[in-house]
């Protein structure tokens, strides 16, 4: 059986990952948007940019944001 200290590494190392994760993630979203909103696009395109827009907020929804440091 692990011990907890070798748990919490374990938490912080998959913490770790997912942030990564989320900021590789984010960062590939902007650049699609920011390409969609920079130039002339047929309706779909607008259509399927407003739907990702909805599902990644319905995503950010599901955890409150954390309160701002004081």
């Amino acid at each position: 059986m692990a011990t907890q200290a070798e748990l919490a590494a374990e938490l912080a190392a998959k913490t770790a990952q997912i942030r990564k994760a989320i900021d590789e993630i984010t960062a590939k979203l902007d650049a699609l948007m920011n390409a969609v909103n920079n130039a002339p696009v047929t309706p779909e395109l607008r259509a399927a940019a407003d739907a990702l827009g909805g599902a990644v907020q319905a995503a950010d929804d599901i955890v409150p944001d954390a309160p701002p440091a004081p």
